[in-house]
């Protein structure tokens, strides 16, 4: 009988170990995907209007892949040539402060930078698509 019940506290003994590993993976799980969700979060806020302003010097150099500069900005409605640049209508969200307003191309790399309007943190896009916090 003492074995038996020996044997019964140690399978007990060896669930309640394998369950408390089990919640202690778990929860290291979630402060993990937490963590990522905090770093997804603070790219989010300026991650929309960074791929806008992307995609719109894309569509400029689709027309014309000679581009040195294209320059975004609200107060056009259409492509429009100022100041020897092309000008391509932008606007960005409230969650931006400020976004690149001349973008530079080299070939046809470009990166544009995009300040967050909740953080101040500056976050930049190349012309690949890949967001990463700007160099300071």
């Amino acid at each position: 009988m003492n074995t038996r019940k020996l044997r019964t506290t140690g399978l007990a003994v060896l669930i309640a170990a394998t369950g408390a590993f089990g919640l202690t993976a778990c929860a290291s799980d979630d402060e993990a995907a937490t963590d990522t969700e905090a770093a997804q979060d603070t790219t989010v806020d300026v991650a929309e209007d960074l791929e806008l302003a992307r995609t719109t010097v894309l569509e400029a150099l689709e027309d014309d892949p000679s581009w040195t500069q294209v320059m975004l900005a609200s107060d056009v409605d259409a492509p429009t040539q100022k100041y020897g640049l092309l000008v391509m209508p932008y606007v960005h969200s409230d969650a931006t402060e400020s976004v690149t307003g001349t973008v530079n191309i080299d070939g046809s790399d470009f990166t544009i930078e995009a300040e967050s309007a909740e953080t101040g943190d500056t976050w930049q896009i190349d012309q690949d698509g890949e967001i990463s916090e700007a160099a300071e």
